[in-house]
């Protein structure tokens, strides 16, 4: 019998300059890469202990992010950010009735958002989403393999959610819409996290004008 709930955390394995690069020059390599390593801990504390779900991690390596937690961690496969993202989703709804994919730089997620878009899956939705400030989104969610949300979308661009949006009503899929969110992938995300008093005391220092 397949499990209810699974979360998967999507991350790129914390290798310098290879994380948080739109970072840089604003912070030096080093930063970027304490950032980033700052980022994945705090999501992983916020979310890993729940009774609604289990937590898994995806990385761009064999080994977890963050091996002293402990947590199951498989790699990422597939030519573009979509097809990893889908294969790592079809992969787990094998086990799981429900899934949920978030990747590392919301600092706003939190436990009750998740079980939000596990409930909301639960219901008539075939598609929940996590939509970020930036025309992007932290968090997709399905209760079957939707490979098309995935497919021929400019990632790393403010249509990606638009564009995602689109390709789900021309499929007459169901997607419902959490709370706008704010992600952290430039100086600018920090610095205007910080003077909303979002940004927690130890990313501050990550925090100085350009």
């Amino acid at each position: 019998m397949r499990k209810q709930n699974t979360l998967i955390l999507f991350a790129k394995f914390p290798k310098i300059c290879r994380v948080k690069t739109r970072l840089w020059p604003d912070l030096n390599h080093r930063e970027c890469l304490d950032l980033h390593k700052s980022l994945t801990t705090s999501i992983i504390r916020r979310l890993k202990n729940s009774n609604k779900y289990n937590f898994i991690t995806y990385t761009t390596a064999h080994n977890s992010p963050l091996p002293s937690f402990g947590i199951t961690s498989k790699q990422q496969y597939g030519h573009n950010l979509g097809a990893r993202m889908h294969n790592a989703i079809t992969q787990e709804l094998k086990y799981a009735q429900r899934v949920v994919l978030i990747g590392s730089d919301c600092i706003e997620l939190s436990r009750e958002s998740i079980e939000t878009a596990f409930d909301l899956l639960s219901n008539q939705n075939d598609i929940t989403l996590g939509p970020t400030q930036d025309g992007g989104y932290c968090l997709i969610g399905m209760k079957q393999p939707c490979k098309f949300v995935f497919e021929n979308i400019t990632w790393s661009t403010p249509d990606v959610l638009n564009q995602t949006l689109r390709v789900g009503k021309k499929k007459s899929k169901k997607i419902h819409l959490l709370e706008t969110m704010h992600d952290i992938d430039t100086i600018d995300d920090l610095i205007k996290l910080k003077k909303m008093s979002k940004l927690p005391d130890w990313a501050g220092k990550f925090a100085r004008p350009h």
